[in-house]
């Protein structure tokens, strides 16, 4: 237990253990090649031009009141029209999970812009390129980067947008929702969090018993300053296949997502002392279990957004069956459909991108095609089912 006294050696091994056990949580899925990692200068910002060693997607540079943020804004490309008739391409937000980046939309977000749409993805603060501000990390400073984010790039308050959310970034999508539901279209919640049960949650005695208590302080300070004493043990410890299988994804063949792998956990070693300070930061803060997010889903569902859930059937991470009760039990009333993807993990932004560039497509476009339509209706939630279609 983490509530009395423990050596320093059961604190250093508990500490990385919660980090092996949680680093892939809520959806790690970047996709991208990248040049291998060097230790960043702790001095430049984290926005700011080259290093060329840096493992994540570097995209446009907007300095926020919080911080600086890495973004894309990937445009249709339309060879006979106007440049402004590209600004009425309808708006897709995409938030990533925890872990995650703008590489976590790389496969997904092109095949969202050749169906027509403005596509725009970026580092959540502390991922990625994105500054990490002092202070708490938590749904409402996530909510208000994306308001100041739209907000800086001149998108129109009356403009409606739609909302992807993936894993943490569903969390995130739920409350700007509930938040502004004039501004949201259409919602699409893929694999969101949330909903899980603190029952089933690895690590619950660090977690509940200390990082989410007054104690948790304490506990991140320390962890961030062990993480800046081993990094170069941590470094040269993880190398190669040893490197790949500790962050290994939540896919069906992980085997071939290896060098994937490999990147990812390049990325959470870049910085590692940022990486641990950040993940133990947003865990201490983030409602990301039912208990504490609840009433926001709650609210959601009482609401008038049109929602879509997306899950793949064999994911690991944030399991369809830890959430279903709620699910059902929330949305089956306003008649909501789940669509599940077979033998999908979490990993499913990069195994299954063009399945779901398909099902976002046709939600957010509301396409009238028959097809569709009976697919929404096969999936549509049922409060009571007979027998689970997962």
């Amino acid at each position: 237990s983490f509530r009395g006294s423990f050596e320093l050696c059961q604190f250093i091994r508990a500490i990385f253990i919660t980090c092996a056990s949680w680093v892939m949580a809520f959806g790690p899925t970047a996709s991208a090649e990248h040049p291998q990692p060097r230790r960043p200068d702790p001095h430049s910002n984290p926005c700011s031009p080259p290093s060329k060693s840096s493992p994540f997607l570097r995209g446009e540079c907007l300095r926020l009141p919080k911080g600086e943020v890495n973004y894309q804004l990937h445009e249709p490309h339309l060879p006979h029209a106007e440049n402004s008739a590209n600004s009425a391409a309808p708006l897709v937000v995409c938030l990533h999970g925890l872990n995650g980046s703008v590489s976590s939309f790389a496969k997904i977000s092109p095949l969202l812009v050749q169906t027509g749409f403005r596509v725009l993805v970026f580092d959540l603060y502390g991922f990625g390129l994105s500054a990490s501000p002092s202070g708490r990390l938590d749904v409402e400073i996530y909510v208000d980067q994306v308001v100041k984010l739209l907000e800086g790039l001149k998108v129109p308050s009356t403009e409606k947008i739609f909302l992807l959310g993936f894993s943490m970034g569903g969390v995130i999508a739920v409350e700007f929702t509930n938040r502004f539901p004039e501004r949201v279209r259409r919602l699409l919640l893929v694999a969101p969090g949330g909903l899980l049960q603190r029952s089933k949650t690895p690590c619950k005695p660090l977690l509940f018993g200390c990082l989410r208590t007054r104690l948790g302080g304490c506990l991140l300070a320390a962890a961030t300053l062990l993480a800046c004493c081993c990094s170069c043990c941590v470094k040269r410890s993880l190398r190669g296949d040893k490197l790949a299988n500790r962050f290994e994804l939540d896919v069906r063949e992980p085997v071939k997502f290896k060098d994937v792998s490999r990147e990812n956990g390049e990325r959470f070693l870049w910085n590692f002392h940022r990486s641990v300070n950040v993940y133990l930061r947003v865990l201490r803060r983030m409602p990301l279990w039912c208990e504490d997010f609840q009433d926001s889903y709650e609210a959601l569902a009482k609401g008038r957004t049109p929602v879509l859930f997306l899950w793949g059937d064999s994911d690991c991470t944030v399991p369809y069956s830890e959430a279903e009760h709620e699910v059902r039990k929330l949305f089956a009333p306003r008649g909501v459909s789940c669509c599940m993807l077979p033998e999908s993990g979490h990993g499913l932004l990069m195994e299954d991108a063009v399945q779901v560039s398909h099902y976002a497509a046709a939600w957010f476009c509301d396409l009238k095609d028959p097809t569709w339509k009976s697919c929404l209706d096969h999936w549509r939630l049922q409060a009571n089912p007979v027998a689970s279609q997962v």
